[in-house]
């Protein structure tokens, strides 16, 4: 329930990023206020936690052998997804008015990616590098696999802009993955508390030399913010009930977002408060009607959920 909790937790903000918009020309189309505020404010928590709770599922069970059949699952849980809802979002984003989608070009769908669904190429590309280090034993020594995660918080903190294939959300979230990784690999708390000192003195000291754009911040604060709501072991019943429905969510929330906002300002329905709030309750309990009756077939399981 604990992990299920923290996925539900990374829901309600993922869900509440996209109803307001990730910036003011997007979905709610607001610049000021509490709700941009906050929005702004979790944008160092939202897809580190997703990244960092699926480094600690697997860092319970990591690969050790059949590494081509660990990729041929993870290709159809995460590929195949991205293929059919991805696309689907994408036409309907390029066709219907109002939905903010007027810089998709679909002759590159995919190789450049396509709204959120950049997390669904990167994490991918995550989980294939992982495996590499696996099969040279890197990960068998702790202060081996401390080394790889500074370099990949340098390599970050540097930055690498290649949008292709999401080769940047590769590189951006592969440190929070890491971590996650690491935090159930090595169970002592002391290996979390070094490992976390160890980030932190790091980042401070780049950061005294080089401006890192902000970058700096996304790791001190994600790294943090994981690790404290992971010690915390929270385990609230609603939360851990949205939390089984994560990847759902994170697949369709916003076809029932987006199509909430449509609606209501058709009809001459403008207040923010409200529109936020039924856009999120849509967000979350759309999907999960969705699994459950895409589920019922198996091969909408199995192409559209990843199952």
């Amino acid at each position: 329930m604990q992990i299920d909790t923290l996925r539900g937790i990374a829901c309600i903000l993922l869900v509440s990023y996209h109803v307001i918009g990730s910036t003011p020309m997007q979905g709610m189309k607001i610049s000021t206020g509490l709700l941009r505020e906050i929005n702004d404010l979790f944008v160092y928590i939202r897809m580190p936690l997703f990244a960092f709770i699926s480094g600690v599922l697997y860092g319970f069970r990591p690969i050790k052998s059949d590494y081509f059949v660990f990729i041929k699952k993870k290709t159809s849980r995460l590929l195949y997804p991205l293929l059919t809802v991805g696309t689907l979002f994408a036409l309907l984003q390029y066709y219907i008015p109002g939905t903010n989608g007027g810089d998709i070009d679909l002759k590159f769908i995919h190789i450049i990616p396509v709204g959120h669904y950049w997390f669904l190429e990167a994490i991918f590309l995550v989980f294939c590098f992982v495996v590499l280090l696996e099969y040279y034993k890197a990960f068998d020594n702790f202060f081996i696999s401390c080394f790889l995660i500074l370099i990949c918080i340098s390599i970050y903190l540097y930055g690498i802009e290649v949008n292709y294939f999401s080769l940047s959300g590769f590189v951006y979230l592969l440190p929070f993955f890491l971590y996650g990784m690491m935090t159930t690999r090595y169970q002592s708390f002391s290996h979390k508390l070094y490992l976390l000192l160890l980030v932190v003195s790091f980042v401070f000291i780049f950061k005294i030399f080089i401006d890192f754009d902000g970058r700096a911040e996304t790791i001190l604060v994600g790294f943090m913010s994981c690790i404290f709501l992971f010690l915390l072991k929270l385990r609230v019943r609603i939360l851990a009930y949205i939390g089984l429905y994560s990847f759902s969510i994170y697949l369709f929330h916003v076809f029932f977002t987006a199509s909430s906002r449509i609606i209501l300002n058709k009809i001459g329905f403008f207040d923010m408060e409200i529109i936020f709030l039924i856009g999120l309750v849509l967000g979350v309990l759309g999907p999960i009607v969705t699994d459950k009756i895409f589920s019922s077939n198996t091969h909408v399981k199995y192409f559209v959920l990843g199952k």
